[in-house]
């Protein structure tokens, strides 16, 4: 056996600065749990909100419920586990066992374990979700790796360097670097082959190591000689070297900001900036020993002596200690919820701590603009392939005036499927691909769908089809931190402002013609009255065909504030002739238009516009928008029932558990009907239920809109016409 080791946690003000320790908001610890004796590593499975602390000399796993933060079994392992990892996507977990030189497998639906065997003393281990593959290395004589098919279990044997550690996967290359602990060394391996492809020379006693899969860069923490060595993903070889004057302990990267955390045993964690130059130093004031990122909220974790958790927030590097059991050793998270676990291996607990907040952002309109269309005739390069991502920098797209410092992008997501699409999903670059979608196409037609997406690396968003699809991408506003003329969030109960099915009033009847403008002075509705000073609108829009053509395909109907040009943008499109509804954040109109919108539909249709709120100039009652890792509230699947009528879901009760000061949610809200489902209605509980609808799916297929939801008391209500299943995700929430 090898000698000293630390765990390594994997992940998913330029000067030099010491700060002292302030409060960050929202940060406590929930409960400390015992977990078993001698608790070592821990890990997480977003999909489930379970969480896996491996006890070393009990030979077993502890299986928490992170909803009602309690445990629930203990599963056997082998004999002198050493590390636990999770594959979220088949719901499997792999333990490391150095005693009996086997791997355990536990499926996470049942909690039985199954035992496969591996090479020499199983050490470290690594999990390429996206190919079902799991690495170990195998540390006695040589050293090898081992790699695991996680459909068949089936292993093969990869010869790597002498004593190889900890190791990374590069999902994007389909690469993967492993520590030779006994040489200066990292072994490069290609996935695809399974074969080594050499060694890379790095610094002494190479044992911590973390990567950056956006810029394809790999840190190895050389212990032996104080060094971080820098890799370049592309060229596979050192491109630079960074020196501390004591050893470092551990490493970690936020691949949305491009920031590199080295954490020393000086009590000190430097910055390094992507061109790896030195932005700051933060004085933690407690021995460092584990670390990971939250890019979500952006906030630092440091695992730190004794009892401490620091947190560091990644945009003012000030810093906040808090006390959880005695000599954590090991951190995790579950970005969705904003939950850390801090494995205590002095007193055997799992302490449960509620995350720091992300920083509050507001709204600025845009005209609605068009960022980008991969379709080669409006000169994108291409459709998305299937079972792939793009990344797209907003920023740089469409010239749409969208700055660099904007915080979360309020988008319209158009796809084109070239077949049936099981599921297309948007998030920051930069983050994990979450386990959720934002559309789905199975019958193959054009959708659109609204979201806002919180800006990733460089401002960009990543874009997942599962099926091969032509996306669109449009812009009518962003957030950023709260300064001149930001705007924020007032929500209403939900309220039809316009229905032209109703022969009545300037919101009223006619018909909509197809290929004419028709301006809407809104601010006429009662459901506005507050509103005058409105400068944008959370509008829901759905289109019907109109009696006299029933079978009338909409092309597209296009929104804009009165008073300015048509753009070239799409709302929502309804080329099967049923009822569609889309969510839009719309600018108000300018001056003399007394706030209106402006629509066009390609062909004739009935229009219905309900509201559940408005931006305007901070006040008494203003909300800012919080964005958090998506997470799924309900899945009514999950018991099998599908429910008509009424239900209450308690979102602030739900695993994700916003805080108890939201005011209004953001989700995407899909029905999966057992019949034709005439509307779903989402309102806040405790108030009578609107005249007003969410989304419809008339023709019984899966339907999905993004809804801003007000709340009084952490709970919503829902309505369905006809039986359906609902799911429900959070993608951010309004707050003080």
């Amino acid at each position: 056996m090898m000698g000293l080791r630390r765990a390594f946690v994997p992940l998913v003000s330029v000067f030099i600065v010491f700060i002292a320790l302030q409060p960050l908001p929202a940060q406590t610890v929930i409960t400390t749990l015992w977990t078993g004796t001698n608790p070592t590593a821990v890990a997480v499975n977003p999909a489930t909100n379970l969480i896996y602390v491996l006890n070393v000399d009990d030979q077993n796993v502890t299986v928490i419920d992170g909803a009602m933060n309690r445990d629930v079994t203990w599963v056997p392992v082998g004999s002198d586990p050493h590390a636990i990892a999770v594959n979220p996507a088949t719901n499997k977990i792999y333990v490391t066992n150095t005693g009996d030189s086997t791997v355990t497998v536990i499926d996470g639906s049942t909690n039985v374990p199954v035992t496969i065997p591996a090479g020499d003393e199983p050490w470290g281990i690594a999990i390429d979700s996206t190919r079902n593959r799991i690495y170990v290395t195998n540390d006695m004589g040589q050293g090898t790796v081992t790699a695991i098919d996680g459909a068949t279990n089936l292993i093969t044997t990869i010869p790597a360097r002498s004593d190889p550690g900890n190791l990374v996967v590069n999902p994007v290359t389909n690469k993967i670097y492993v520590c030779n602990e006994g040489e200066n060394t990292v072994t490069l391996i290609d996935g695809a082959t399974l074969t080594n492809l050499g060694p890379i020379l790095v610094g002494h006693e190479p044992t911590v190591i973390a990567i950056n899969t956006v810029t394809n860069r790999i840190y190895v923490d050389n212990y032996d000689d104080a060094t971080v060595s820098v890799i370049d993903g592309n060229l596979n070889q050192t491109i630079a070297t960074l020196s501390f004057s004591t050893f470092p302990e551990a490493l970690a990267v936020n691949q949305v900001t491009n920031r590199l955390y080295v954490a020393t045993d000086d009590n000190n964690v430097s910055i390094y900036g992507g061109n790896n130059q030195l932005l700051g130093t933060i004085f933690t004031a407690h021995y460092p020993y584990a670390m990971l990122v939250n890019p979500v909220t952006n906030k630092i974790y440091v695992a730190a002596s004794s009892n401490y958790l620091v947190t560091i927030d990644g945009v003012t590097n000030t810093t906040h200690t808090i006390q959880v059991g005695y000599g954590p050793e090991a951190l995790a998270a579950n970005l969705g919820t904003n939950r850390l676990y801090v494995v205590n291996n002095d007193d055997n607990t799992v302490s449960i701590v509620a995350g720091a907040n992300a920083s509050a952002l507001q709204f600025k309109a845009l005209a609605p603009c068009r960022l980008m269309d991969t379709r080669p005739q409006y000169g994108g390069h291409g459709a998305i392939q299937g079972g792939t991502s793009q990344n797209f920098v907003v920023p740089q797209l469409g010239n749409c005036q969208v700055p660099a410092n904007a915080g979360a992008y309020a988008l319209n997501v158009t796809v084109v499927p070239h077949g049936p699409l099981g599921y297309l999903s948007i998030w920051p670059t930069g983050e994990d691909q979450p386990i959720v979608s934002t559309m789905n196409s199975l019958d193959g037609r054009t959708k659109a769908n609204a979201a806002i997406v919180p800006a990733g690396y460089q401002g960009g968003v990543s874009v997942f089809a599962s099926n091969t699809s032509d996306v669109i991408l449009d812009v009518n506003g962003y957030f950023v931190s709260p300064g001149a003329q930001t705007y924020q969030f007032y929500p209403l109960t939900p309220c039809r402002v316009i229905d032209t099915r109703n022969p009545v009033g300037h919101l009223g009847g006619p018909s909509l013609v197809g290929g004419v403008e028709r301006d809407f002075p809104v601010l006429e509705s009662s459901c506005l009255a507050q509103a005058s000073n409105a400068q944008a609108y959370s509008f829901n829009f759905t289109v019907v065909p109109t009696p006299q053509k029933p079978h009338q395909a909409l092309g597209y109907l296009s929104v804009w504030p009165e008073g300015e040009s048509q753009p070239t943008v799409s709302t929502l499109n309804n080329m099967t002739a049923t009822t569609v509804a889309n969510a839009a954040i719309v600018p108000a109109g300018t001056s003399g238009t007394n706030g209106g919108i402006a629509v066009f539909p390609s062909n004739d249709t009935d229009l219905v516009v309900d509201v559940d709120g408005y931006f305007a100039a901070p006040a008494s009652g203003g909300l800012s928008m919080y964005p958090v890792a998506p997470c799924r509230v309900l899945d009514t699947r999950g018991n099998g029932q599908p429910f008509v009528n009424e239900i209450t879901v308690n979102v602030g009760g739900s695993p994700c558990a916003p805080p108890s000061s939201a005011k209004a949610y953001v989700f995407n809200a899909t029905v999966v009907p057992q019949t034709r489902l005439g509307y779903l209605t989402l309102w806040p509980d405790g108030q009578q239920q609107p005249a007003v609808s969410t989304l419809n799916a008339v023709d019984g297929w899966i339907t999905s809109n993004m809804a801003i939801v007000p709340t009084t008391n952490s709970s919503i209500d829902a309505f369905a016409s006809n039986y359906t299943h609902l799911i429900l995700d959070i993608s951010g929430y309004f707050a003080p």
